[in-house]
């Protein structure tokens, strides 16, 4: 398309006979196209608080959730992150039935989420979204999404996991035909590239980028975006002439000051005024960078903005704003390490301990490309079924698409397992400050409130210091760590004797001395999840706890007369994550796990290590 006036034309009509479907749609479009092909982003803003007025009047909901789309992708590359969030959930909303709808709702949303740090809500999102894909067979956009994946990956450090992920991307990337997106996958690898100062490879793979975009269907979009991160990683390496090429190229084009656009350009400056040692013309860009990228909340950003400024003003002499720069950058480093973590950590404590959502970010059984493939083979099959080469051609192609299969798996589990690793050294710590910390000082405070003539005061100090007791354990449990594992599983089937109805027969050997500190844990939570699961759900008026020794074994058996249930369906349906973390805690520490129930039978869960 040359240029608008015939979207506009259209609509203007539509909207004069009151075709309202015809009029909504084509304002989608045209949006899409201010928003893309044009980079004229603010044009499309102006379209859309008239347009929402038809949206009561249109019939067609799947129009609806095209135009709310196409809004929130709009938000989200101005940098308006929460309005784009609540127009994805519009479109979601909206979508109804149509599968492919909902996956780009939830993989845009995922997208902001990304951007913005929340790792946690980012990979739900994203699995969710690969869910939908997988459902509608759509290999491209599962591509995306699992680009965005890798993107996680790399924002919490794990650098290998990233590139090896990445390189199967791009290889299969390489092998859709006319794959759109590849310049980001490309673009993105450079971004990791430079975190971990492999300077070559970052410029080697922003030219890959380059050259891929020359085919893209978004070649408009992506064109300065790329020319300008070439920019500036050749101004950090001391090629000065090629940055200013590429600077000059983009200054010519009338559509490119963009809000999305304006930050990388922004960047660039900055980093070539700096390497051509102009540091006050630096210092200008670098504090409009900064000001952008405050606006969006682009935490990343911001950080490598504050520490670039403390060299520029260290260039200048300044060595006071050099040093209050650093320190806004060391603290954010600090604190989005921290935040990032927690974030994560949050996510995965409430995923697995509310049971109100399915467990998104685990192993996918079977992808979207293997199946994919399977229909192809399929067509292949009959067409060439006469020709042994052709069938081992295939039996190949099949093999390589399960091994890739299996190396998804392999990955998703690592991180699964480091990040519930990670949970709960943040929860030991956090446990170990409220009981040896706030502990103590309400100890005090409970023997002096002894001495004071009015009750309440003692009463309250000590049901505060129980209250204390109560979260620090159940964050980490203490008892753990200083007793070992045989007495602290006493001790917690005493306490939840003691506080329910329940009748507990037990046998507990000892085994602290076949035990790893890791492996007590894991065992521990897997018994605190098994009775939390009793008294929820079971209805039982007895349990048998038995841990023993058998041979070079240590044996868990939680035994229960409740009313059982079927295991293979609670397994799929929202109720399953108590026994999906159980299953992830037994691979963790390499166990095997059987549970025995039936439906008013009872329940048998043996763990055996």
């Amino acid at each position: 398309m040359k240029n608008d006036s015939l979207l506009i034309e259209t609509i203007r009509l539509a909207k004069k006979i009151k075709a309202y479907d015809i009029a909504v749609k084509h304002t989608a479009n045209l949006i899409r196209y201010y928003n893309y092909e044009t980079n004229t982003k603010e044009k499309g803003k102006t379209l859309i608080s008239n347009t929402k007025t038809l949206l009561q009047f249109v019939k067609n909901k799947d129009i609806v959730s095209k135009f709310y789309f196409e809004v929130a992708d709009l938000y989200y590359y101005l940098g308006e992150f929460e309005e784009s969030i609540i127009n994805y959930d519009s479109a979601f909303f909206y979508a109804n039935n149509n599968v492919s709808l909902k996956g780009l709702s939830k993989f845009g949303k995922g997208i902001v989420y990304v951007d913005t740090g929340e790792f946690g809500k980012a990979s739900i999102e994203l699995q969710e979204a690969i869910a939908y894909f997988k459902k509608s067979k759509d290999t491209l956009n599962w591509i995306n999404a699992k680009n965005s994946i890798t993107i996680l990956y790399g924002k919490n450090g794990f650098y290998e996991d990233e590139e090896q992920e990445r390189n199967e991307l791009i290889t299969l990337a390489n092998q859709y035909k006319n794959y759109p997106s590849l310049p980001s996958v490309y673009y993105n690898a450079a971004a990791s590239a430079n975190k971990t100062s492999h300077q070559k490879k970052r410029i080697n793979y922003l030219l890959k980028a380059l050259h891929a975009n020359e085919t893209s269907e978004y070649k408009n979009f992506f064109l300065p975006v790329l020319k300008l991160g070439l920019a500036a990683a050749y101004a950090d390496n001391d090629s000065i002439a090629k940055s200013e090429k590429l600077i000059k190229e983009i200054e010519l084009d009338s559509n490119f000051f963009s809000g999305y656009n304006e930050s990388f350009y922004l960047d660039a400056k900055m980093r070539l005024a700096f390497a051509k040692k102009n540091y006050q013309a630096s210092k200008n860009y670098g504090l409009a960078y900064l000001n952008k990228k405050k606006q969006s909340h682009a935490y990343e950003e911001i950080q490598e903005a504050e520490h670039f400024l403390s060299k520029i003003y260290k260039a200048l002499g300044d060595r006071e704003k050099a040093l209050k720069h650093y320190e806004n950058f060391t603290n954010l480093k600090d604190s989005i390490s921290n935040v990032q973590k927690l974030r994560v950590l949050s996510y995965y404590q409430t995923l697995y301990e509310t049971e109100k959502r399915d467990l998104k970010i685990q192993t996918q059984q079977r992808d979207i490309e293997l199946l994919h493939t399977k229909d192809k083979l399929k067509t292949q099959w009959l067409w060439f079924g006469g020709f042994g080469l052709v069938i081992t051609f295939i039996i190949i192609v099949v093999l390589r698409s399960r091994s890739f299969a299996k190396k998804q798996q392999i990955l998703q589990e690592n991180l699964t397992q480091r990040i519930m690793e990670s949970q709960e050294q943040e929860r030991n710590k956090v446990a170990m400050e409220l009981h040896d910390s706030v502990g103590q000082q309400l100890m005090l405070l409970t023997r002096k409130a002894n001495t004071l003539p009015d009750s309440s005061f003692h009463e309250l100090a000590a049901d505060t210091l129980s209250s204390i007791r109560a979260i620090s354990h159940n964050l980490y449990p203490v008892v753990l760590k200083r007793l070992g594992f045989s007495e602290a599983t006493q001790q917690l089937i005493n306490s939840i004797d003691e506080n329910s109805d329940v009748f507990f027969t037990t046998e507990i050997g000892f085994v602290d001395d076949m035990l790893s500190d890791d492996e007590a844990l894991h065992l521990y939570r897997i018994l605190q999840e098994v009775l939390q699961n009793i008294l929820k759900h079971a209805k039982a008026k007895s349990v048998w706890v038995e841990v023993l020794k058998s041979n070079n074994n240590v044996m868990l058996t939680i035994k229960d007369n409740g009313v059982g249930f079927n295991f293979n369906k609670a397994l799929k349906t929202n109720k399953s994550l108590g026994l999906k973390s159980i299953q992830e805690r037994c691979k963790i520490i390499h166990s095997k796990l059987i549970i025995e129930s039936q439906p008013n039978k009872g329940t048998k869960v043996k763990v055996i290590l």
